[in-house]
Formats: structure tokens, sequence, C-alpha cells
């Protein structure tokens, strides 16, 4: 199988050199790409190819969302914890989670992932916690509605075993439930082969839903399969106060005594880390998912996105969930990474380049998957996203790829996941989308009567 993408009049390729090349083409065979230059391609890799007409548009490294829940799109705009944040937002829309099914797991799961392809996105984590009790709910639909729509997924399997005021008990679990179904869930889907489309993760939900045991069984597990290790930590005041009562230290120092301060490690939110600990991340070398849109909408903060990054840490994006969001445009989060950033340190402290590099190479390593994706290169996975030069909402624009991100965000026209067309003309190649919506819809509004 090859394919040739051609007439790309801006290719950003987020490479070593961080080149940006006009009048391009990739070629890509069996899912890997095999050339990319200037010019017209070459007969021999045109020979037998699909050819896919980029009009002129910007081609970017597919975008990668490294933090999500996708089950939450069945309570967007819910409007119990519409100005509420975090704690009481939690607690508000618990009662939905009860008699959450796998089939409306399944829906919500297609159209977050739907979503985040026509914004660009190849490849995706979602963070799925709640296993409300009897009701048979696993990470498959998840895996099942990916392979249908043909985007990366790396899902994190998350686990409480502890519960509070916030959390209900029939959401909790037992860690030897939790370890059971962890690994029947990465010996069903994880795949360690280069250019894998599902992998698992395993992921606490955060230090005040889980024990320290369950967080040592945790990092051991992943010790032993090499499987990489998220959790939220650092999203709030409200965490750091609370941890201090219930573990007498701050939620980072309490991951380091159970076990969690190496590589494989990715945070979810990480705003509220004091200098010392911005050090440790980066001595580490540990990850962070920003998530902006989240963050502000829920009041929580502002991370620490350069400090991070200049400490050694890396530092991608996710659009977390969408009931915090409450949508899942992942290249409308590269626009409020640099405005955030902005706001609160200049307008020369983060560049549109920079931004880009977040949802691209950054969010590659935060996976542990920068060897094939994360940027146009030989070799690499053929993960491309194509938007159209310009729309009405940037129309005039004089630098086509900073009109990209400072503009209004726009869909994709064409994306390209492993060298095969999975949008074209703006739409997801093989589904009916109006359908899709009226069977999401119908299951949010059951959940919502039920509770």
């Amino acid at each position: 199988m090859k394919l040739v993408l051609r007439n790309i009049g801006h290719l950003v390729t987020v490479n070593g050199r961080r080149e940006i090349l006009r009048d391009a083409y990739v070629a890509s065979e069996e899912g890997w790409i095999t050339a990319v230059g200037t010019g017209e391609c070459p007969p021999e890799f045109l020979a037998n190819a699909e050819v896919v007409d980029a009009k002129g548009g910007i081609v970017t490294p597919g975008l990668i969302n490294t933090h999500h829940h996708m089950f939450q799109n069945l309570a967007r705009a819910f409007t119990p914890i519409a100005n509420l944040p975090l704690y009481p937002w939690i607690q508000g829309h618990m009662p939905l989670w009860k008699n959450l099914s796998p089939e409306a797991l399944y829906l919500a799961g297609k159209v977050a992932m739907t979503e985040l392809m026509l914004t660009g996105c190849t490849a995706t984590s979602d963070h799925h916690y709640v296993y409300p009790r009897g009701r048979g709910v696993s990470l498959e639909p998840l895996f099942r509605a990916a392979g249908e729509l043909g985007i990366r997924l790396t899902a994190c399997r998350g686990s409480m075993d502890q519960s509070s005021e916030i959390i209900p008990e029939n959401v909790t679990q037992t860690i030897d439930e939790i370890v059971a179904d962890s690994m029947a869930m990465v010996s069903q889907f994880h795949n360690r082969a280069r250019g894998s489309m599902s992998q698992v993760a395993l992921a606490p939900t955060a230090v005040l839903s889980v024990t320290g045991d369950l967080l040592r069984e945790t990092a051991r597990l992943a010790e032993a399969n090499d499987l990489r290790m998220h959790i939220h930590c650092g999203e709030t005041t409200g965490e750091l106060l609370r941890s201090d009562q219930l573990h007498q230290c701050r939620p980072l120092k309490y991951l380091e005594r159970n076990g969690w301060n190496h590589d494989r490690i990715w945070l979810a939110h990480g705003i509220h880390f004091n200098d010392q600990e911005v050090r440790h991340l980066g001595d580490y070398r540990m990850g962070v998912a920003h998530c902006p849109c989240a963050n502000m909408r829920l009041g929580s903060g502002v991370c620490r996105v350069n400090d991070l990054r200049a400490a050694g840490a890396t530092v991608s994006l996710g659009v977390d969930g969408s009931a915090s969001n409450d949508s899942g445009h992942l290249l409308g989060e590269v626009r409020q990474a640099l405005m955030l950033t902005r706001v609160a340190h200049g307008a020369g402290a983060m560049t549109v380049e920079q931004a880009l590099e977040l949802a691209t190479v950054e969010g590659a390593r935060n996976l542990g998957r920068e060897k094939e994706l994360g940027s146009v290169e030989l070799g690499k996975c053929a993960d491309l996203a194509v938007f159209p030069a310009y729309d009405l909402h940037s129309s005039g624009v004089e630098n086509r790829v900073h009109g990209l991100v400072l503009c209004h965000p726009r869909r994709v026209d064409t994306l390209v996941v492993h060298g095969r067309v999975r949008v074209r003309e703006g739409r997801v190649c093989g589904q009916e989308l109006g359908q899709l919506l009226e069977q999401h819809d119908q299951a949010a509004k059951k959940l919502v009567q039920a509770a």
C-alpha cells in the first residue's frame, strides 16, 4: 500500500531542524514515510500509489492527545455543575456514572475520537477510571471504536480503590479486581510492535482516590510489563490541601514515596508544582499533559509549561474530559496553550512553532513513541493532518502556518493514519455522522434521566 500526499503548500515537519517546507510532498509505503521533499514527487514513489492532493494546504504531523476522559462527553454542559470548581464538579456528576454501560461508553468513545480526528489528531490516549459495579464496563468498547475509525489509541486503565465524600463506593474496586482487569486488557489490547494502533497504560486516578498499596502495585506491574503510567497530579490547590491532610505531604511527594519516580510516567494537568518539584520532574524526565481549556473552564490555574520544559520535563497537550472542556478540539488546545502561556509570561513566552511541538513531538514522548510518531521524517509512521490553507476565519493571513494557530481553529480536510486516508474532504471515511450523534445524544439523555 503506497500513498503520496502532493501539492502541500506548507509542510510543518517538526523534525530535528524544525523545517517548514514549501511546495512539498510526502510519500509512504505500508504506513511508513519513504520520502519527504519539495517540488514534483519522483516517479518511483508515484508508481502504483494512491495520490492525494493537499490543495496547497498546511500539513503537520498527526496531532497527539495525551489526556482525555471520553465517557464525559455524555455530560457536556451539565447544568448542576456548570459553575463549580473541580471537587464539587466531580461530586456533582458522579450520580450519572452508576448507570454507565459498555454501549454508552462505545458511543462516547466514537464521538470523542471522531471529534479529535476532524481536528487533526491521529493518536490519542484516554484515561477511563469509572467502572460502576455490575455494569460490565471495560476498555473494550473504546478499542472497538478506535479500530473502526482507524485512530491510534493508548487506553489508560484508570482505577480507584478508595471512596470519599466525592468518590462513591459503587465506582471503586479492590486492588485484586483492578490488577486482574488491567492485566486482561494488556493481554488483549497492548501491542508493543512499531506502528502499533493499540496500547494500554496503567492509570490510578489521583492520590486522593487511591491507596498507597494500589500505587505501589501499579508501579510493580508497570515495571514488570514495561508499561507506561499516568495519573492526575498538581491539578488544584484543593488537592494540595487534601493531600497534606490525608498523607501529610504534597501529591508529588506521595507518588515518589510509592515508587512513582521514573521516565515512564506522565501526569495530567501538573499546574501547582513548586520549584523543587519542577526540578524533580525534569531530573526524572517525567511528563505532564497540559490541558489549557479544562484548566480555564474549572478555574484551576496555569501550568508552568516553560519552566517544566526548561527543567527537562516533557509537556504535551490534552483536551481532558468533554465535560470539563466541554469540547475535544486538539488544534484548539494548541491555540489555547499559546495564549495562556502568553497571558502568564508575556507575548514572547511561546511561539506558534513551540505550541505545535506540544501537540506533536512532545505528545509522542509522553506516550513513549517518539521514535515512531510526532514528526514528518523518513522511517516514521505516515500520520499526517492536512488543514486548508485558509478558511473564513483566516482569510487574508500573511503567514499561513502562524494563521493555523493564531486564527480560529479549523478542521482538517484530510487525515492520514499509518498511510491510510481516514478523513477525506472533511468527512470521516465510512461513517454516518448524523446517526452516530443521534445515538450518542439519546444515550446522554438516558443517563441524565436515570440519575
